[in-house]
């Protein structure tokens, strides 16, 4: 079960990468934690990934103190791996197919940015491999002030965007959905990769 979990963990952590490729690509803004690295990011002329690194190990630092049981492997994965491999891609797509121009593939690849996002930061969390120390943070504030998940979500979102905004990142109708929405769209799929984690369990642990 640990190795299954593990993979549900890889898999979230590949599905965001893909999601905020489609972002970058799309041109119609970013999710807000993408918004806020890109504003660091082109404030100190740095690649995207490398800055996502440091902003990352900063946060686990906290996270670290705060619950290091929300620390991982799928911890290790988001910060070395979403990043550095969303530069990738998106070097790799515009040179076989260029930019996209018509706004109607803009908009197909937003709808699967957000899909992607929701579902893969969804999955990991509740593989419980450890979270990316962004991700983190939302559930923190939820533990430590008793308010929901989603709110606690929609207000990180929300304060991250506006600095990343300040810094020269620009905002889009991806940025305005995800900060607003992204927390509601990722519960929905963790009740349901909960239920499919807890079958897979009750299944192995019946084998046993």
């Amino acid at each position: 079960m640990k190795k299954i979990k593990i993979m549900y963990s890889l898999i979230g952590t590949i599905l965001i990468a893909s999601a905020v490729t489609f972002f970058r690509l799309a041109s119609l803004g970013t999710d807000p934690y993408t918004t806020f690295n890109l504003g660091f990011s082109m404030l100190f002329n740095m690649d995207f990934g490398i800055f996502l690194m440091y902003s990352s190990l900063l946060m686990l630092i906290y996270v670290y103190f705060v619950n290091r049981a929300l620390i991982g492997i799928g911890t290790l994965f988001n910060i070395f791996l979403v990043g550095n491999l969303s530069d990738v891609f998106v070097s790799l797509i515009t040179n076989m197919f260029g930019t996209f121009e018509g706004l109607f593939i803009r908009i197909i690849i937003s709808v699967v940015g957000i899909l992607f996002l929701s579902m893969g930061a969804a999955l990991y969390i509740e593989a419980k491999e450890g979270v990316a120390p962004y991700d983190a943070m939302p559930i923190i504030l939820s533990e430590k002030s008793g308010l929901s998940y989603r709110l606690s979500r929609v207000i990180i979102d929300v304060s991250i965007t506006i600095i990343g905004f300040s810094l020269g990142a620009g905002l889009g109708v991806n940025t305005i959905i995800t900060a607003f929405f992204l927390g509601p769209f990722i519960q929905f799929f963790r009740e349901i990769f909960y239920k499919d984690l807890n079958t897979k369990e009750l299944r192995y642990s019946a084998k046993e």
